[in-house]
């Protein structure tokens, strides 16, 4: 893990290493997203949640800013919508048809 993570002294982002912190993110949501978008898209989301929280104040939001540009993070009040959203048209948390979940949601 890249240095960012730990240090609060510094005023600006270290994009590069915010960037690589980002893709080794997008990886680890690919690996257990069963290619399902939505849940990509949450497990990428938490995860990144939790590297930023380690970060200075003054860089969370521009670190939030390349990941939501260039990786497709939501915020926990986007990630919401789309649960309610599935929820209500009959997909299950993964974002895949109820009865067709691999892991086994609505059977």
């Amino acid at each position: 893990m890249s240095t960012i993570a730990h240090d609060t002294t510094r005023s600006t982002l270290d994009e590069p290493a915010w960037r690589e912190i980002c893709k080794t993110a997008a990886a680890n949501a690919q690996r257990g997203c069963g290619l399902s978008w939505d849940h990509w898209v949450t497990l990428f989301s938490s995860e990144i949640d939790a590297k930023v929280s380690r970060l200075p104040e003054s860089q969370r939001a521009q670190a939030l800013e390349i990941a939501a540009q260039e990786w497709g993070y939501a915020t926990p009040a986007e990630r919401q919508e789309t649960q309610d959203w599935l929820a209500e048209n009959g997909f299950c948390t993964h974002g895949i048809e109820l009865g067709y979940c691999p892991a086994g949601c609505g059977s």
